[in-house]
């Protein structure tokens, strides 16, 4: 009994400290061509899902449209994106670090 509990406790604190679980990437169609999130990259810095899941992205159902307009005056990726915490949105340089062809 001791052990699964032990076991519960563990799987409840360690999979929500990943941006998406190891192996698993998301990817989408959008204006600018396909984007592609890798959440082990996220969680190889140390970024947990609620970094990001409870202020700048809402968890809810549904799709969100993102805009590039709307990240580079900080929305969404652009939080984090901002040519200071992280390559900036608006930096052409950078495009194909999400945008894949």
């Amino acid at each position: 009994m001791i052990r699964a509990l032990t076991l519960l406790v563990f799987i409840l604190v360690s999979v929500p400290s990943f941006a998406v679980p190891p192996g698993k990437v998301l990817s989408w169609e959008s204006e600018e061509g396909r984007v592609v999130f890798n959440g082990t990259k996220h969680a190889g810095k140390g970024i947990k899902c609620t970094q990001c899941h409870l202020e700048v992205f809402r968890m809810r159902h549904g799709v969100t449209k993102m805009t590039m307009k709307e990240m580079n005056e900080g929305a969404y990726c652009g939080a984090c994106h901002d040519g200071k915490t992280s390559f900036s949105t608006s930096d052409e340089r950078y495009c194909s670090k999400c945008h894949v062809k």
